[in-house]
């Protein structure tokens, strides 16, 4: 399997379902064919999300006007319909608008999905920093980094990056609000920050994860992220950095699930457990925070004690 395996063929459009469709597709669907059309398609159906329902053989009980109908219908055909299959619903509900606008993003869930295909069946492929043959620290891996580099600033620097199962977003904007927000610490998030366009994301994952710019990995650990290869691959990779390092991960548990052997020697954080002995918020905020508070506190003793020197040397 080469790198050729990842240009986008018909076969790819016929072979996988719409399960590959990333949040932002989704929603974009969503947001196009959620609100009803008056007039119908040439084949007299509803040219929404009625006419999908509709040619793809799902019923949404009568009386019942769900919020998010498409978000429903994924949930219903996901992995029931191919990409070509939904395409060709869009066409005959003459939703044109909505292939041209999706077009795009559909091309790049597909690359994604077999960038992911390939770097699980080919882990001897992840990059090591000593092997990177381009200049680590001025490398643009982030949009942060972009505008740096625009603007002839330094990178920047972030508290811990989030890893997360796109099914568990709730929990991952729980923690981003709590952290960002209320404690002002500054987080890397692969759909949010990483710069489009990589090759190989996961190589832009790695290489943040493995150096001093994120101090800490944050893991989401649940049952949808242990069933995921993808995140299991990049947790893996991640244990085998802390070998003989200092350890980088902090896994949270949100919900009940069945905690990994693979990181059964990190200390769980853990939020589902009532507990009167520790607050789990604010330990996780000191633990990311620390190395920052240490740094703090080593100016103010070399500030104060070169305070005391020339006071000394006023003195004599």
């Amino acid at each position: 399997m080469s790198l050729t395996c990842l240009k986008i063929t018909e076969e790819d459009y016929t072979d996988l379902t719409i399960s590959v469709f990333r949040i932002p597709t989704r929603e974009r669907l969503s947001c196009m064919l959620n609100s009803k059309k008056i007039l119908p398609s040439s084949e007299k159906l509803p040219r929404d999300w009625r006419g999908l329902c509709t040619l793809l053989n799902y019923t949404i009980p009568l009386g019942c006007d769900p919020i998010d109908p498409i978000g429903k219908i994924f949930k219903f055909c996901e992995v029931k319909s191919t990409i070509a299959n939904f395409l060709k619903c869009l066409e005959r509900i003459d939703r044109y608008d909505v292939i041209e606008e999706t077009n795009e993003l559909i091309r790049s869930d597909i690359i994604y999905f077999k960038e992911k295909q390939y770097s699980i069946a080919h882990p001897e492929t992840v990059i090591h920093l000593n092997d990177f043959n381009l200049d680590f620290a001025n490398t643009i891996l982030t949009l942060d980094d972009e505008y740096a580099s625009k603007h002839g600033l330094p990178f920047p620097k972030y508290d811990a990056f989030l890893l997360y199962d796109d099914a568990d977003i709730h929990l991952a904007e729980t923690v981003i609000d709590k952290l960002e927000i209320e404690y002002k610490l500054k987080l890397c998030l692969k759909e949010r920050d990483l710069k489009p366009g990589i090759m190989f994301e996961y190589q832009s994952m790695v290489r943040l994860i493995s150096s001093d710019r994120c101090k800490w990995l944050i893991i989401i650990v649940s049952n949808n992220f242990l069933n995921s290869p993808w995140n299991k691959f990049i947790m893996n990779y991640a244990q085998s950095l802390a070998v003989g390092q200092i350890s980088k991960i902090i896994p949270c548990v949100f919900s009940d699930c069945i905690l990994p052997q693979e990181l059964k020697w990190f200390a769980y954080i853990f939020f589902n457990k009532k507990n009167r002995v520790y607050d789990p918020w604010n330990k996780l905020r000191i633990t990311i925070s620390s190395n920052i508070n240490n740094k703090i506190l080593t100016n103010f003793i070399e500030n104060n004690n070169y305070q005391k020197l020339k006071l000394k040397k006023i003195d004599e």
